[in-house]
């Protein structure tokens, strides 16, 4: 019997989750086509129902190590019957649901009075970045010598406003992880400027250093890498305080209290270390942290992507909560447009280190103008069975590297308007890049 004629089985676990949607689309077509050329069966673990949607044939639902529901995915989708299927179909973020709304929408929760939009935002800018450029040497040879360089950021520039949510979005590689750690100088930017309530902290003495780390935060998307688990909770949460002496003694405690409570923990999991919660639970602890110092901007650094349907929905729903009682402003870097359309005021769409397309999220999503936006929006998996054909035309080319050698440049585009608040990039005739 020829090798190909042999039935195997192939068993992915949550391959796809750390991937932007359109490697993953590119993925989720190769497993498939691998599937009928092998005869190959298929147990795709997952907890992205867009994925289940575009792949499965029959889904098996389980809840705390239980199978709960089993059938097939148009009845799963269509008529789930267990209370959990539901729920979790429920907090599935759908790509296009909120085309007529302007303003973030909080997830529903069971239960729950339908949720309201949020509200508009200040007219005060918080961060302004003008030109930020960071890029990586490469060297090679017995003298290092100087071959090359990755250009992970290019002249990027954009406003933030108090309470506003601008979403970074873009493939893996283009840069919108980088840009935000240059920001907060976890990397050191070669050119441009950081200015913070007016302020230039684009270099930085002892007094612009203390300011920029009390007033920008950073939250990771692995929150059990982002906390010391020889540490208890209540240790790390109070770490801020007592590093920007906010406050001292008896005080210090009460506050940590004050903070876990704040995003939904009780107040007694200060004595407990990070092994001991789950993944939404830790999460929380870190946004507890990054809010500890009373910080203007948090950047969110794909801070849902590791998480479930469930979890991520009542993440985002915390996070647009503590936007609307304490105005702070989020930097949203997200490879999940879904996720992205239903928090972010502004959107913005970054592309080989630049910004290509930045406006209003609905103006950004509904009317796309770029070819790259419109490349990622359609990659996006439908959380509807019935709708699979409709990735056959996805673009499945390879982004060319940020690599490049010293002398090669790469062309700025300038954004040029389109709309109200709408920018393109105007590349040049005869080429998308």
């Amino acid at each position: 019997m020829p090798w190909h004629a042999v039935r195997a089985l192939l068993i992915a676990d949550e391959p796809t989750t750390a991937l932007d949607v359109t490697v993953q689309a590119q993925v989720l077509r190769l497993v498939a086509s691998l599937q009928a050329e092998l005869d190959m069966g298929l147990i795709f673990i997952t907890h992205d129902m867009g994925v289940v949607a575009e792949i499965a044939d029959r889904v098996v639902v389980m809840q705390n190590g239980e199978k709960v529901e089993e059938g097939g995915v148009a009845t799963i989708f269509d008529a789930a019957s267990h209370p959990y299927t539901r729920t979790l179909l429920a907090a599935v973020p759908v790509l296009g649901s909120l085309k007529a709304q302007t303003l973030p929408m909080p997830f529903a929760e069971p239960g729950a009075p339908p949720p309201r939009p949020r509200d508009t935002v200040a007219s005060e800018v918080v961060l302004a970045v003008r030109g930020l450029t960071t890029r990586f040497s490469v060297r090679r040879g017995l003298f290092g010598r100087l071959t090359g360089r990755i250009h992970a950021v290019e002249g990027v520039s954009f406003d933030l406003h108090a309470g506003e949510t601008l979403g970074i979005v873009g493939e893996s590689g283009c840069g919108k992880s980088t840009m935000g750690r240059s920001i907060i100088r976890l990397e050191s930017p070669v050119s441009g400027t950081i200015h913070l309530d007016g302020r230039d902290i684009t270099t930085l003495d002892r007094d612009r250093e203390r300011q920029l780390r009390r007033t920008v935060q950073l939250v990771f998307q692995d929150p059990f890498a982002s906390l010391d688990p020889r540490l208890t909770v209540g240790f790390s949460v109070a770490e801020p305080i007592r590093t920007h002496r906010l406050l001292a003694g008896p005080e210090i405690e009460i506050r940590v209290r004050e903070l876990l409570e704040q995003v939904g923990l009780p107040g007694d999991f200060a004595g407990r270390y990070p092994h001991e919660l789950s993944g939404g639970q830790r999460q929380r602890v870190c946004i507890a942290r990054a809010l500890a110092s009373e910080p203007r901007v948090i950047i969110a650094d794909e801070a849902v992507a590791a998480l479930d349907v469930s979890i991520r929905a009542q993440v985002v729903n915390l996070l647009m909560d503590l936007q609307a009682r304490l105005g702070v402003a989020y930097l949203f870097i997200s490879h999940d447009m879904a996720v992205v359309e239903r928090v972010a005021h502004r959107v913005a769409v970054m592309y080989l280190g630049q910004i290509v397309e930045i406006g209003p999220r609905q103006a950004v999503f509904n009317t796309p103008r770029h070819p790259y936006t419109k490349r990622l929006l359609a990659a996006v998996p439908v959380p509807d069975p019935a709708r699979r054909s409709l990735h056959e035309g996805v673009d499945e080319s390879e982004v060319p590297s940020p690599l490049r050698r010293v002398d090669d440049m790469p062309m700025v585009a300038p954004l040029v308007p389109v709309g109200e608040g709408h920018f393109v990039a105007e590349h040049r005739v005869g080429g998308m890049y």
